[in-house]
């Protein structure tokens, strides 16, 4: 760190804790694993003098353990209403750190992480409330505050190209990852399927239209073999998928929701990672099979190319043969397997939470005029 002048008196910043209420998936999830890291840094030397605040709705303080950061439940309302009504109230003009798309309309100290632009991109995936939220909100927030952060260049440029707002000071921060190698070892989930491992090729199991579930099925579905290996993680299950009009194959097992010790035993086992996404903001799952050593295919659409690169193997997005194809010969090359899942845990180590609180904390604090960072 260079700093530009010596901070005599702590810096306060606030974060946005709305996702503490929030199911931990997605944004909620790079919401609660950025504020851990921060947590961690304030320990150190370079941020000893930064005194940071979770304003929260109640009902969050016993949802994340922090040492270093303080947690303070505020308001008497909880999720859109709890955000634009009493958060800005207990704010008080202080920065604030919004982590999932959306912040208070009346505020503009601070900075907003717009995560992507699939309200607009991939309307079919989005419902009313959802299109109303991102639809109306980040626009309005993505005009106003001081800064607006996204997790890859690809979001970037679609947060341009779709019109959330028209500004070339758009920072990226790539995600981490690594919470995942943190997880304790535990195969019961395994036991529980009645899979052995390597056995088995995984998926993420959504009904939603950037997901392109339907895909994976059209490229094993004239393979039993192949159907009855295919095991999705996640809350839809067959009858939810069929009624939502998926064709699912016979022999496809589904696990269900499962937590992250869970999620961890069935990727770290996978024989491989199957991620078909027509869009993403950045991939979290591809990355974090990566880092466990699971050999993965993803698409070669969204942010994937950019966030897995060499790591992982790119098929055509909705070109069933082609991820057929690709899903029989790594299946039939143990080498091959073993050279990926190398070069996948090669790529992952890059991508860690700590480095991205980093880079979260040295912009508020160039935003706050308080010093200069040297933004790695």
């Amino acid at each position: 760190m260079i700093f530009d002048q010596i901070r005599r008196s702590p810096v306060d910043i606030v974060i946005n804790g709305k996702f503490l209420l929030a199911t931990l998936e997605g944004m909620p999830r790079v919401a609660r694993e950025v504020t851990k890291a921060m947590d961690g840094l304030l320990a150190t030397p370079d941020y000893h003098d930064l005194r940071i605040t979770v304003l929260a709705p109640h009902g969050s303080r016993d949802t994340i353990a922090l040492d270093h950061i303080a947690l303070e439940e505020v308001g008497r309302h909880s999720g859109l209403l709890w955000e634009q009504l009493d958060l800005p109230i207990a704010l008080r003009h202080r920065y604030c750190i919004n982590f999932t798309n959306t912040a208070p309309v009346v505020a503009q100290k601070g900075c907003v992480v717009v995560h992507d632009a699939q309200f607009r991109s991939s309307p079919a995936s989005h419902g009313l409330r959802s299109k109303i939220l991102y639809g109306v909100i980040t626009p309005i927030v993505a005009k106003r505050y001081q800064r607006i952060i996204s997790v890859s260049h690809f979001s970037r440029k679609q947060i341009v190209q779709y019109g959330i707002c028209d500004r070339h000071d758009i920072e990226v921060v790539y995600n981490g990852i690594d919470h995942v190698l943190a997880q304790p070892k535990s195969d019961a989930i395994l036991a529980r399927l009645g899979i052995a491992p390597g056995s088995y090729i995984l998926a993420n199991a959504s009904f939603h239209a950037h997901k392109n579930l339907q895909t994976v099925f059209d490229a094993v579905a004239a393979d039993a073999d192949l159907a009855n290996r295919l095991v999705l993680f996640g809350g839809p299950e067959r009858d939810e998928l069929s009624f939502r009009g998926l064709t699912v194959p016979d022999g496809v097992r589904f696990a269900g929701r499962v937590d992250d010790v869970d999620l961890a035993a069935l990727m770290r086992h996978a024989a491989l990672f199957l991620f078909p996404s027509t869009t993403e903001g950045f991939g979290l799952p591809p990355l974090e099979a990566m880092a466990l050593g699971c050999p993965t295919v993803c698409s070669d659409a969204g942010a994937m190319p950019e966030v897995c690169g060499d790591g992982a193997v790119l098929v055509a997005a909705r070109d069933p043969a082609a991820w057929r194809g690709a899903i029989v010969r790594l299946l039939a090359d143990a080498e091959a397997r073993t050279a990926l899942s190398q070069a996948g845990q090669r790529r992952a180590a890059g991508f860690t939470w700590t480095r991205a609180a980093q880079r979260y904390l040295d912009m508020a604090m160039q935003d706050l005029g308080v010093m200069h960072a040297v933004l790695a």
